[in-house]
Parts: structure tokens; C-alpha cells; sequence
């Protein structure tokens, strides 16, 4: 897979008030909703938070969604068996449809590994330990050269100086910077103590266990590192519109979302336009991979959506993401987002 191109410049965060990274950061362009620059300041504006509900649509809405719900069952479970055959694998997919208050999955209670899924709930954990008061955005945290890993296209200029917890998180959800999510675990309290945080937020099936890269090695049938569809899905919808955060950290883990700059090949990839794709996704061994993401627009109530991949026959990243990209058109179309 071609790494994405690094580009030298400023990003502001979610609240506007200052760079995120200063010169530390090698930005993007911005994938948001709605926009607004003024006086060197960013506010996005989630357009589903402020959406208008009208009444009859919303009705018919939820009567047709109770008529559908079964053809789109058996659907996507005729299409995702036949994927499963050819990959030679397994599939786990839930989607949470807020629209409808539909839940569906396929093997959606299978433990399937996290991989880089993982770097979301970290991050999360993260923007809660600081509302907490146990941990600034602002302070700088030491990057020292041993913990230098697979995978540091944003850490690795940083060596021998430090980061700030701002800067470590956006290495992280923007170009999913191993060793800047193994540095966010360490402020946590670890892969434990991000476990810990998950059961107390209600989260009684995701685990973490070990750091990276170790934790991309998940044997058939192991528990630690893994998570399921359906308990990942509810989890990252708990975290961007319930009330474990303030609505300050889910604009931000939000924004560090949709800014996301290596899932291109994924679902956004088959998102059709006019629509908003907040993700992460992760990458492992023996053909694994996995996304987790929110989909929206202002007319459109935000779709929730988990797709894992195991154990499969593909042998090559552009294999296992057209795969990926297809699940994702599978659920696009069943769930009319065209």
C-alpha cells in the first residue's frame, strides 16, 4: 500500500483555539462537515446534532424500517455468506442505524482481533482522563528512541524530544502512528487500564492486552486483543453521541475521525457523495482486517457501522480492502445511503 503523503503545515483542533500540534505536525486537508475560519479559529458544527426531526417523515421512516429490517437481514446474510466462502474467512459486521433505532449484524458476537481499531477507544480514554483533571492536552511527554516500532511516520521526527498529548493523539487517529498509540496507553495506564475503562462504560466484551505491534497477533479462537462487531459498534457510538464524554472531547475524537488519512481505500472509497465518514480501521496478519465508523449528513441521522475480517485466503492489503469496500457498499445500499 502506498503511504500517504506527508505534508508540512498547521492544524488547528476541534475547539480552534490553538494549533494541535504547532510545528510539530504534518497535516492535511480537512474532511468535516461544516466548516468556519475566522480569526485564526476552527469550529465544526456535527450537522446532525442541530438537525430538525419532522414528525410524519420520521413516522414513515420507522414503519418502514420495521417492514425491511428482515429483507435486509436475510440479504446481507446471503451476500456476506458468499464473501466468507471466497475469502476463505470469517466476517463480522454490525451496523446501528440511530435513523431507525435498527440494530443488525452477522456473526456479530464473534471475537474477531482489534488490530488498530483499538487507537479510537485509547484516544478516548485519553480526552476522558483529561476531563477528569488526571492529564493536560498541553503537556509533553518524553519520545525516546527505543520505543521506535514498526510504524512512526509522525513519532519518528520526534525522537529524542517530546510530544504533547494533543500532538500524540493526532499521530494516532490521523495516520495511525504505532508508536504514538503505544505512548497514548502508556498515559492511561496501559492496555489494562484502557480494558478497565471499556467495563465501566459499559463495554463488558472488548479487551486490550498487549501494545503494539504484538497486539496484531491473534491466534483462531484467543480472546486478548479482540473485541466483536456488535460490542465495538455500540461502543464507538456511545463515545461520539452518548454521554461518556463532554461534548467538547466528541467533537474532537470526532474531527480526528473524519480527518483520517489512511482509511481512503475503505468505505470512503464507495461513500457516495454529499455523505460524512468519521472511521479507523485496522490491519493485521492472516488476512485480517477491520473498520469501525460513523456515517451521516444533515439530513441523515449518523449509521454506525463495525466490519471485521479474519483468517481469510487474501494475501495482499489491496485484496482485503476491496473486500472491506465492498461490505461497506453492501450496507450502503441496504441502508440508502446513495
Amino acid at each position: 500500500m502506498e503511504r500517504p503523503k506527508i505534508l508540512t503545515g498547521l492544524a488547528l483542533s476541534a475547539q480552534g483555539q490553538t494549533p494541535i500540534l504547532g510545528q510539530e505536525f504534518l497535516g492535511s486537508k480537512l474532511r468535516i462537515g461544516v466548516l468556519s475560519l475566522s480569526s485564526n479559529k476552527l469550529s465544526i458544527l456535527p450537522s446532525y446534532y442541530s438537525e430538525k426531526t419532522i414528525m410524519k417523515k420520521h413516522i414513515l421512516c420507522s414503519l418502514l424500517a420495521l417492514v425491511s429490517v428482515h429483507a435486509v437481514s436475510a440479504s446481507l446474510e446471503q451476500s456476506l455468506s458468499k464473501i466468507e466462502q471466497e475469502i476463505k474467512g470469517q466476517v463480522g459486521v454490525a451496523v446501528i442505524d440511530t435513523q431507525s433505532h435498527n440494530q443488525w449484524s452477522y456473526n456479530g458476537n464473534q471475537r474477531f482481533p482489534m488490530m488498530s481499531s483499538f487507537k479510537t477507544l485509547a484516544c478516548a480514554k485519553l480526552l476522558y482522563d483529561v476531563e477528569q483533571k488526571k492529564l493536560t492536552l498541553s503537556q509533553k511527554i518524553d519520545v525516546p528512541e527505543s520505543g521506535l516500532v514498526n510504524w512512526n511516520p509522525i513519532t519518528e521526527n520526534f525522537v529524542g524530544s517530546k510530544m504533547s498529548l494533543q500532538s500524540v493523539c493526532a499521530a494516532t487517529m490521523l495516520m495511525s502512528d504505532n508508536y504514538a498509540a503505544n505512548l497514548a496507553l502508556q498515559q492511561i495506564g496501559g492496555p489494562s487500564g484502557l480494558t478497565a475503562f471499556l467495563r465501566e462504560i459499559g463495554d463488558q466484551k472488548t479487551r486490550l492486552d498487549r501494545y503494539e505491534p504484538e497486539l496484531n497477533y491473534v491466534e483462531k479462537g484467543a480472546e486478548n486483543d479482540t473485541t466483536t462487531p456488535i460490542a465495538i459498534t455500540q461502543t464507538i457510538k456511545r463515545l461520539l453521541t452518548g454521554d461518556v464524554l463532554s461534548t467538547g472531547s466528541k467533537t474532537q475524537l470526532q474531527f480526528w475521525m473524519t480527518n483520517n488519512m489512511i482509511s481512503d481505500s475503505l468505505a470512503r472509497s464507495v461513500l457516495p457523495q454529499g455523505w460524512l465518514i468519521a472511521d479507523r480501521s485496522g490491519g493485521g496478519v492472516k488476512g485480517s482486517r477491520a473498520l469501525t465508523a460513523m456515517v451521516w449528513k444533515s439530513d441523515r441521522k449518523p449509521l454506525f457501522i463495525g466490519i471485521f475480517i479474519a483468517n481469510s485466503s487474501l494475501s495482499t492489503l489491496p485484496e482485503i480492502n476491496q473486500v472491506v469496500a465492498d461490505i461497506s457498499q453492501l450496507i450502503f445500499a441496504q441502508y440508502g445511503i446513495e
